[in-house]
């Protein structure tokens, strides 16, 4: 962190936490932040402890991070379940266990969608769970392989995850976390056909088991196709909003010649995926509309669930 007061005086500072503390009062003594200077680290104690944040009174910045003395025990954190499904034939999950870290969950987005992979959406489990616990993840269908067996709970910035592989998935089946040497589940999830399924996946799967003799389809551009505005013009806000896959359709852009090597630097190096979407359409987008034609046949690729429905969509 690096904050600058240019009138008067900061008097505090809340810094965020992923530790649960309602079991424990006494982890509230425990907290600490570190301060990384050209002088030597310091350790300070925090004026304040919540549920969520430490509080800093009058803070001398800049601090590193957020600190709790463990010794030879572990506490409960609040965590993510993030589950992608993976570009591969048959159907692959990665399931992560994850510390409820913001930058830790965007560096793991973004390495996922780099590779083509989608986010399933689903809840994250509200009971905190225990630090250097191992976990065990099992789905409830036949001919399901899971590796590893099981994960422990830490802090890593490239976590570990479980590479859930199903040959014959067509039904909706459960995922079930729980702790090893224990009977219940702590995490329970219903991954639904529609979740993992679409138009394009479907066609795939059949295509793997029997070879087309037709050829494939023609491409036709806006104006063949007897559109009066665009496509990714009447969806713009939807498009915004909701693709995912930014980092593999500004790839594949760039191959196409859509955008340059300096408007991708540009763009890839925005914050948030709605802000990357608002740049194609504000500059590169506008060059031509053959540029949108070629965006649309990314999209299509890289996002069919979402091109469905609003092709359906009145």
């Amino acid at each position: 962190m690096n904050i600058t007061v240019t009138a008067g005086k900061l008097h505090e500072a809340y810094l965020p936490h992923w530790i649960c503390i309602d079991n424990d009062p006494e982890i509230r003594d425990k907290f600490a932040v570190l301060h990384i200077g050209d002088c030597g680290d310091v350790v300070e104690k925090v004026a304040e402890v919540t549920s969520s944040h430490v509080k800093l009174s009058e803070p001398h910045f800049s601090p590193l991070m957020v600190l709790v003395k463990l010794g030879w025990w572990s506490v409960d954190i609040n965590c993510y379940m993030l589950i992608y499904k993976t570009n591969k034939a048959f159907l692959t999950l990665h399931v992560y266990l994850i510390l409820c870290d913001p930058r830790l969950k965007e560096e793991l987005d973004n390495r996922q969608s780099t590779k083509g992979y989608q986010m399933i959406e689903k809840p994250h489990p509200e009971t905190p769970l225990r630090v250097n616990d191992f976990f065990i993840l099992t789905a409830g269908l036949d001919g399901v392989e899971i590796d590893p067996e099981k994960i422990m709970l830490r802090y890593n910035r490239y976590p570990n995850f479980f590479e859930v592989h199903i040959k014959k998935a067509n039904t909706d089946f459960k995922l079930m976390l729980r702790r090893e040497n224990k009977s219940e589940p702590v995490r329970t999830c219903t991954i639904r056909k529609d979740d993992y399924q679409s138009a394009a996946h479907v066609q795939d799967a059949a295509s793997a088991d029997q070879p087309s003799l037709l050829p494939p389809p023609t491409q036709l551009s806006a104006a063949e196709r007897g559109e009066d505005e665009h496509f990714v013009d009447k969806h713009r806000r939807q498009l915004i909003e909701k693709v995912n896959n930014i980092a593999p359709i500004l790839d594949e852009l760039l191959d196409e010649k859509v955008i340059q090597q300096d408007q991708y630097n540009t763009i890839r190096a925005l914050q948030t995926r709605r802000e990357k979407m608002r740049e194609l359409y504000s500059g590169p987008l506008q060059a031509s509309p053959s540029c949108k034609d070629i965006f649309y046949k990314i999209l299509e690729k890289k996002e069919p669930r979402l091109i469905d429905a609003l092709k359906e969509k009145k």
